[in-house]
Order: structure tokens, then sequence, then C-alpha cells
């Protein structure tokens, strides 16, 4: 298949919005660019209005914050609206889907489809199996084997699929052997965090950061607790917290938290580059052994050592390199010892920081991004 005509992406999330999405699309749009493809970009209505790349939808991303049912319309608003717009263009040659939102990228999977447009379908989080572990529905449920029928349905119809671990590479592999897979990792923006801020002038204190969203996956009373727990033992340790956040973290009163909102890309390089240590502790979910979340990789970009956990992918690839130290089990008490413990051995530090140094020239997103594309028409 030789690509000649535009090149859609679909994606709920772009540029401003800070989010897992919009960091995984923005270095495929460039890159099409400089192998002179003609990418478009269909998105929400949150995205920003000036970029002639972008065609924006009516509605806007769906909120987190909102109750399933609400999510759920809301998702099929968007992916009904993009999909009308996958249908009515012209001289498209592929679609790229990018899921979640799993039932927005299932509606314009449809609509390409029924257009004639080969799709290739991007999955970074897997849906449904994301909700039964949630518990949200059982697999077993009539409404779980509809949505597990969905789901077969999507991939066997995709060019091919691509995801984003080698767990969850295994995993699709394993459950579809007929459809064709593609590993293409996530990275960190090699043109947002420039070598130069490795040398950057570390705050006052010690810090450790934590960025991005406290969502479903992350257990808020586990890092209510770790602060809590720091401010008693150790005054001295700075508990930073960038993003969006729920009342319950934005209520609480500790000397040692400092909480900053959402900012963008080169702002929030520049500022991770300060601190001492990034935090990346998941839930105890079966999902979350195949995850690897877009903040541990602008940790490395920014060369910050990380704690990471429970068990899985990154728990795994943190541990085996020795930048960072992981856990099996997510224990406030003895996360906050290990923090201590870290602060208190500046060349337990040192060595971390060198081998994340070390690691950076791996995930370079536009670098992992640029050898797909290369490969795009062989591949298709």
């Amino acid at each position: 298949m030789r690509l000649k005509g535009k090149i859609l992406i679909v994606s709920s999330e772009y540029f401003p919005i800070p989010a897992a999405a919009a960091s995984r699309v923005i270095p495929w749009v460039n890159e099409l660019l400089k192998l002179s493809f003609r990418p478009l970009v269909l998105s929400s209505s949150t995205v920003d209005k000036n970029d002639k790349l972008v065609e924006k939808s009516f509605f806007p991303t769906p909120s987190n914050k909102a109750a399933l049912l609400v999510r759920l319309v809301q998702e099929l608003l968007l992916g009904l609206d993009l999909g009308l717009r996958i249908l009515l263009k012209k001289e498209v040659s592929l679609c790229i889907i990018t899921s979640p939102p799993f039932f927005m990228a299932c509606c314009c999977a449809f609509f390409a489809k029924i257009s004639g447009v080969a799709y290739v379908f991007d999955v970074r989080d897997r849906y449904p199996g994301v909700l039964e572990d949630l518990g949200v529905l059982k697999l077993k449920s009539s409404l779980g084997k509809c949505l597990k029928g969905l789901e077969a349905w999507v991939y066997r119809g995709a060019k091919h699929v691509t995801t984003v671990t080698n767990g969850l590479l295994g995993e699709l592999q394993s459950d579809f052997p007929n459809v064709e897979f593609h590993l293409l990792r996530n990275g960190f923006d090699e043109e947002v965090f420039k070598d130069e801020l490795l040398d950057s002038k570390k705050a006052d204190y010690f810090t450790v950061v934590y960025h991005g969203r406290l969502g479903r996956f992350y257990d808020i009373d586990f890092y209510l607790k770790l602060i809590e727990l720091l401010g008693k033992l150790e005054p001295k340790i700075r508990f930073l917290m960038i993003g969006h956040f729920p009342p319950k973290v934005l209520s609480l009163k500790s000397p040692n938290l400092e909480i900053l909102p959402m900012m963008n890309l080169e702002d929030l390089s520049k500022k991770l580059s300060t601190c001492h240590l990034g935090i990346c502790l998941l839930r105890e979910l079966p999902a979350m052994k195949n995850a690897f979340p877009a903040k541990s990789y602008d940790f490395i970009g920014a060369g910050l050592p990380q704690l990471v956990g429970p068990e899985g992918e990154l728990s795994e690839t943190i541990s085996k390199s020795g930048a960072g130290v992981s856990f099996k089990k997510i224990n406030p008490e003895r996360i906050a010892r290990a923090i201590i413990d870290i602060k208190n051995n500046p060349d337990m530090l040192l060595a971390m920081r060198d081998q994340v140094i070390l690691d950076r020239k791996n995930y370079g997103r536009r670098k992992i991004a640029q050898s797909y594309f290369q490969s795009i028409n062989k591949i298709l």
C-alpha cells in the first residue's frame, strides 16, 4: 500500500493539552511533515484554534471527572462528530486512530471502514478490560461480551494495530493471533527536554515531583498519606504536584506540599529539571502490569530518577536499568522511608541519575516516531 493522499490522525487531545494522547500524536505530525506526507489531526474543540493542521470537533475532550454514563455520552458524541468528518474527507489514504477514549475511537473506526479508508488502530490502554479492573463491569456479563466483540471487530478491521508496551503487545498477540501488531513506544519530546536541561540548578530543598492527573489508575489516598508521612518524618523534603487534581488534594494543608497548575511542556520540562526525584506509583490493578505512563518518560527526559510500582513493565524497566527504585507493593510507610534514604545518600542518587542520562538516548519520542513512519509504506 503506497500512501499518496492525506493521513488523518484522530485523537481526543492535541496541542495545547499536555496529556497522554496529545503527547503521543504531536511527534507523529512532525515526522509525517518531514517525510512529505499530508497529516491532518481531527480532535476535540479543546485544541488550539489557530493550528492549520487541526480540524476541531464541536465537542470537547471527554472529562475524566464525569460520571461513567456522562463520559460514555461525551465519547460517543465526539466519535460521531469526528467519524462524520472522516466520511466527508476526500483523497484520504490512511486514518490513524488512537485510543482511549475507546468508544470515540470505535466510532471513528466504523466510519473509516464504511468510507473505504484503511485505518491503523493505536492502543494505549486496553478497553474494555480496564473497565473490569476498575470494577465498572464484568467481561463475562452480556454487556462485557458485547464490548469484547466490539474490541475484536475494531482490531480485525485495522490494517494493523500499534501499542505502547511489550506487555500489552504480547497480550494482544496472544488474544488475536491473526491480527498484525506493532510496538510504537511513547517517549519524551527531545526538542523540549533538551540536553542542556540536565545541567539545571536543583531546588534548595530536596524535591519529589508528581505531574499530570490523579485519575482512576492512581490511589489518591496513598499520595495524601505519603505527603503527610514525609511532612512528619522529614520536613525538609518538598513534595511538588503539577497538574489537575481533585478537591481532596487541593484542600490538603501540609507545609511540605506545593501544588502548581498544569503547564505547557516547555515550562514543565524546566520545572522538572530542578527536582531531585520523580514519582509514578500506580494502583495495584491487573491492567497496570502493562502500563508505562507518559509522565515516566518526562522524568527520563528531565534526567530524574524515579520511584515506580507496583509490579509490571515500568517497574521491571526501571529496576533493571538502575534508573530509580521499584516497589512490588504500594506502601506509604516504606516508600516514605525510601525517599528519606535517597535524600540522605547523595552517591546513590547520583548513580541513579547517571543511569537515567545513559538511558535517555533510547526514549526520544521523535526518534521513535521517525523510525515507524519511515517504514510505514513497508508495514502497510
